[in-house]
């Protein structure tokens, strides 16, 4: 058995950019335990890669704090150790009349929140910017952008291990008894089982925060229901009819039910995707996905089945990208995203009957522009 100082279990951005935060600020023996063959394999690297600027979201809640922090901060650390992230901002359109007061209260949610740069739009103004964007009006967002979100996640790892944390791979927690001090972690990697005594947990485990949580606390009463987004994707520069300039582009918010309540999700939106230009650089490139539209997911890692069809992309697209034929889109990637039934914002709390461990419960969007933000908490608690 291994003594060990802090156990991050999960591999994704988020608990990456957790072992990176502890690992530098002199953390001793922090590693990290991932269930599958890399990071970044599952919610990190299925996703659009968006960075946020925090318009959404209550003012007072987690989200909406952490994201006036950490919207800065990502583009910071991006540039700074050659991830690619372009700061291109964002239109959100109201596709008719009907949904400017939405709009209204979007940009009232914006300015509560303290975005920087927002603005409502004519529709000449948001022609402007994206001219094959035809809406009455649009809020612009100029904070907003889009990180490779694999890579940023692979550099944090990579990062914390040369800082001197540890990275196990291929390793799935089974296991984990709270002791008089600290924890006993048992795992199964490469067909046997192998057991740490961990002074610090901290739950970074993504679409299975639950099972983890229960295994600390067997009265934690929160329960995960997968939500899967699909995605379908266009070349801009196939036809000018659906030419972009490289802007992300979101309707209003549209409400969803998910397990009997209603939640408000930011519809099917035109993202931009990076690639690889001819002189090696990675830069936007011109794949634009349109999606994602979220349902249920039959299992936290069931991708492919009772996929919605093309049609329905088409339609929500065109209500405010009119250029977009049937035969313009293809299929794409789908990723899984954390939903927390009993939860209406994140859970970043000391665990109440074991507060040697660190909950992170429900990191849902956006969690990816959050993760260096929501590291930096973490690390304070563990200080505190």
């Amino acid at each position: 058995m291994e003594r060990i100082g802090t156990a991050v279990i999960g591999g994704g951005v988020v608990g990456c950019a957790v072992l990176h935060e502890l690992a530098r600020a002199g953390f001793a023996d922090a590693f990290l335990f991932e269930r599958m063959g890399a990071v970044g394999d599952v919610q990190s690297g299925r996703n659009s890669g968006v960075v946020h600027a925090g318009i959404y979201y209550a003012a007072g809640s987690l989200k909406a704090a952490l994201c006036a922090e950490a919207n800065a901060l990502m583009y910071e650390f991006c540039r700074a150790h050659g991830v690619p992230v372009e700061n291109v901002g964002k239109l959100v359109v109201a596709p008719s009349p009907a949904d400017l007061p939405a709009l209204e209260a979007l940009a009232a949610q914006a300015r509560a929140n303290g975005v920087p740069g927002t603005r409502v739009l004519t529709r000449d103004q948001t022609r402007s910017l994206e001219p094959n964007v035809d809406v009455p009006a649009a809020l612009h967002v100029p904070t907003t952008g889009v990180v490779d979100a694999a890579r940023l996640t692979r550099t944090l790892a990579a990062l914390a291990e040369q800082a001197g944390a540890r990275v196990l791979t291929g390793f799935e927690v089974i296991d984990l008894q709270p002791q008089a001090r600290g924890f006993l972690l048992t795992g199964r990697r490469g067909g046997r089982e192998e057991t740490f005594e961990a002074e610090v947990v901290v739950n970074a485990a993504g679409l299975y925060c639950d099972a983890i949580g229960r295994m600390v606390n067997p009265a934690l009463d929160l329960e995960v229901v997968p939500l899967r987004g699909e995605y379908f994707s266009f070349n801009r520069r196939r036809r000018p009819e659906i030419g972009m300039a490289g802007m992300n582009v979101y309707p209003v918010p549209e409400p969803l039910e998910v397990g009997g309540r209603m939640r408000t999700m930011v519809g099917v939106h035109l993202t931009p995707t990076f690639a690889l230009a001819r002189d090696g650089r990675i830069e936007v490139g011109d794949t634009v996905t349109v999606g994602p539209e979220f349902v249920v997911a039959p299992g936290r890692e069931d991708y492919e089945s009772g996929r919605k069809p093309v049609e329905f992309f088409l339609a929500r697209a065109r209500r405010y990208f009119p250029g977009l034929e049937l035969d313009d889109l293809q299929p794409d990637f789908a990723g899984i995203m954390v939903n927390l039934t009993g939860a209406s914002d994140w859970i970043i709390e000391r665990d109440a009957a074991h507060p040697d461990c660190v909950q992170l419960l429900g990191i849902d969007s956006p969690g990816l522009t959050c993760s260096l933000a929501i590291a930096r908490r973490v690390r304070r608690m563990l200080r505190a």
